[in-house]
């Protein structure tokens, strides 16, 4: 079929959107116009260049296992213009090799280099992305591709799949339109079967469990996983809740939950879905099944967290009804409440409020916060459990006025006062939970299920360039942390980190010792007190080596790897 041919096809769909008609079969398969109707719905634009490069980890399970299988393949293909491609799940390219080195200006200018982002979700139709979202073997050729970008080349891709069954990623044979020949595609599923091969010899013991555990459940109708600290499996309807900060909630929440009270565990995630989850206690290691339940109320996020795209990760409140124009932010100090407070205001308000601290050295405080009122000012009052009971009465007036002026119609601007009701002296508490709505913020230790978005959306505020990312298995040691400074001493942490940075790449090792080494969540036992604090003091002996210190306490490595994982001591970053 003429490329022209193709391409009017894609365009007419473009065109008449979603609801056009289907494209003949003989112009295009199935596959593709299902993947062209998936770009249109997600608004990609056919001109448009391949997104930013990120940072690639080369030491993933999937790098290991491929690159003996790719460098081999590579050697035989000597002197060909056909280039491989490997992506990880999300369809970043993690490695490139090419036959004929003199590809290499015509691959980098279609951005078919490591760390582009090649998913369905970024650029449209391509092997890669297209692979790992129909789940099968993918022919894609010349104009068939949604970017216009990707035009001169013909890709055959195939999904490369772990041993319990999950896509970890996708491989693509991809060469010119003019050089391309159909049996790429058997080639492509050929060495996609040689690096799953590799995984499952070099998988651990301890995922060929999970795995086994994972094959009970796989056909489960419900969205379901199975999961233990390093690795989550998922069957069809339980895709879309696998994530990296999904399964560090789960696995953080379910270890800490307590067993003999209560069995099931039900987690509420900031997504809105409520995840209940059990132990299996048939499985030699601490493993995990989890059902997922959307309630049909939960359209959006959660009632207490707000949307994690928002940029903060999600600032949970409980909101209660009452008077819009006079709001109490009650949270612990470092909360976020000053941020709060400038999200309850209008969505309609055209100038910024007035800021005050309430500082009971300045006699004139509450006098000045009632004047700007007065003048048509929207007030944020800040800490007021600083306040002691002689400014109860004043604090009351102040309330009384402005909650009068507002029922009269007098006024239409909003005072917000923050405190935390707790700190707050009685009489200044009462005053306060009988002037107006109240949203509380809970404490983070409370909410351990935000910190994954919280972090990301300081990293995005302190980072607005995108330099730094963060591994999961120092995102999981913030998890570990209880935050005595609350969101306050996460934003501190984080600044620290990024100053004292020497890679993009943000490491467990790059934490500070007190993250490093959290003790977990949950009450260890004396017997475990003792053995965290002996393995502890063998790893600083030896310097870290671990070898060493499973030799000093008299135990093997391989147990000395597990008690690491079970007791969350200097986790190794490939773990997650």
């Amino acid at each position: 079929m003429k490329p022209d041919a193709v391409r009017q096809a894609r365009e007419a769909l473009v065109q008449s959107g979603l609801a056009g008609p289907v494209a003949p079969s003989n112009v295009v398969p199935e596959a593709i116009e299902r993947s062209w109707r998936r770009s249109i719905s997600l608004s990609i634009e056919a001109g448009a260049p391949v997104p930013e490069q990120y940072e690639i980890d080369p030491e993933t399970a999937l790098c290991l296992a491929a690159a003996p299988v790719l460098d081999r393949w590579q050697q035989q293909l000597s002197g060909t213009p056909i280039s491989l491609f490997l992506s990880d799940r999300a369809g970043r390219i993690v490695a490139r090799r090419m036959g004929d080195r003199s590809q290499r200006p015509r691959l980098d200018r279609v951005h078919a280099a490591e760390g582009f982002d090649f998913s369905e979700n970024s650029i449209g139709t391509n092997g890669l992305g297209t692979a790992l979202v129909e789940q099968r073997p993918i022919f894609v050729q010349g104009s068939q591709h949604f970017s216009e970008f990707l035009a001169p080349l013909t890709c055959a891709a195939v999904p490369v799949m772990a041993p319990g069954g999950t896509a970890l990623g996708a491989f693509s044979m991809g060469v010119e339109v003019q050089a391309a020949n159909a049996l790429i595609l058997p080639l492509s599923k050929e060495i996609g079967h040689q690096i799953e091969q590799r995984l499952r010899s070099q998988t651990r013991p301890e995922d060929l469990a999970l795995a086994m555990s994972f094959m009970r459940y796989k056909n489960s109708r419900r969205p379901t996983v199975v999961l233990d600290g390093q690795s989550m499996l998922a069957n069809t309807p339980g895709v879309p809740y696998v994530s990296v900060d999904t399964h560090l909630i789960l696995w953080e929440l379910l270890k800490q939950h307590d067993w003999r009270r209560s069995d099931p565990a039900e987690i509420q995630l900031p997504t809105g879905a409520v995840a209940v989850g059990r132990r299996l206690a048939e499985a030699s290691e601490q493993q995990y099944l989890v059902h997922f339940v959307v309630p049909e109320r939960a359209a959006t996020p959660t009632p207490g967290f707000a949307d994690p795209r928002n940029g903060r990760g999600g600032l949970p409140v409980e909101p209660a009804a009452g008077d819009a124009q006079l709001v109490v932010i009650d949270g612990p100090p470092g909360s976020g409440r000053l941020t709060r407070a400038m999200e309850t205001r209008p969505a309609d308000a055209t100038t910024d409020p007035v800021v005050v601290v309430a500082d009971p050295s300045d006699s004139e405080c509450l006098t000045e916060v009632d004047r700007t009122l007065g003048g048509g000012a929207d007030v944020i009052l800040r800490r007021v459990e600083d306040l002691d009971e002689q400014w109860a009465d004043q604090l009351d007036r102040l309330t009384r006025r402005h909650r009068e002026g507002v029922q009269r119609g007098d006024r239409t601007n909003t005072l917000i006062v923050t405190v935390c009701i707790t700190s707050a002296p009685t009489r200044i508490r009462n005053v306060l939970l009988a002037a107006g709505r109240v949203e509380r913020i809970p404490p983070l230790a409370s909410t351990p299920q935000r910190i994954p978005g919280l972090v990301r959306g300081i990293l995005e505020e302190l980072d607005p360039q995108h330099r730094y990312t963060m591994t999961p298995a120092a995102l999981q040691a913030f998890l570990e942390w209880h935050w005595p400074g609350d969101v306050r001493e996460v934003r501190q942490t984080l600044g620290a980190v990024l100053r004292e940075a020497r890679a993009t790449l943000i490491e467990r090792r790059h934490l500070p010792a007190h993250l490093r080494q959290a003790v977990p969540r949950r009450t260890l036992s004396p017997i475990e007190s003792a053995e965290r604090e002996a393995i502890v003091r063998a790893l600083a002996q030896s310097a870290g080596n671990k070898s060493a210190a499973a030799e000093l306490l008299g135990i093997g490595r391989t147990t000395l790897y597990r008690r690491l994982r079970e007791l969350r001591i200097d986790a190794d970053e490939s773990s997650l």
